[in-house]
């Protein structure tokens, strides 16, 4: 088909050293906008959608427990926001860690149990229809990941 394969959408804001709030704040004001994002392009790309994975990609995590300026700091585990088409399934697909001082990561961080880059290879696995393997050697080095794509996308 013709158009782009691939778009990006940036949302700032979730960098919430303080005030990240509640329904009000700064950290629901950046959902609202993903949330937005997400529902136009379901309604502008409309039987394309079926075809379509849109994930969240950042750089960092945050913090479990508030600062004193009522944010969090950069943490280790994080979400991956997944929405489009192609999904399997509405869900949270997690092996929860728990949010006790022992299970969290250097008593601090949600721990995290996937490899991000298992994720975004398996995305690019099943829209691209490339072989994970070889996405797996070019795109992430070698790393050994975990292939998500029967139990995340739709073939």
């Amino acid at each position: 088909s013709n158009g782009p394969r691939v778009a990006v959408f940036e949302v700032n804001g979730f960098d919430t050293h303080a005030a990240q709030g509640g329904v009000d704040g700064t950290h629901t004001k950046c959902l609202v906008e993903m949330d937005d994002i997400i529902a136009n392009l379901k309604i502008n790309l409309k039987e394309a959608y079926k075809d379509t994975i849109i994930l969240t990609v950042t750089e960092f995590g945050r913090t479990i427990k508030q600062n004193g300026g009522n944010g969090t700091e950069h943490g280790y585990g994080t979400a991956i926001f997944m929405a489009g088409g192609l999904l399997k399934k509405s869900q949270v697909y997690t092996d929860w860690p728990g949010l006790k001082r022992k299970e969290l990561y250097q008593e601090r961080d949600l721990n995290s149990t996937t490899d991000a880059r298992s994720v975004y290879a398996s995305a690019m696995s099943t829209v691209f229809d490339l072989d994970f393997k070889d996405i797996e050697k070019h795109v992430f080095w070698g790393e050994k990941l975990q292939d998500l794509s029967s139990k995340l996308f739709k073939a």
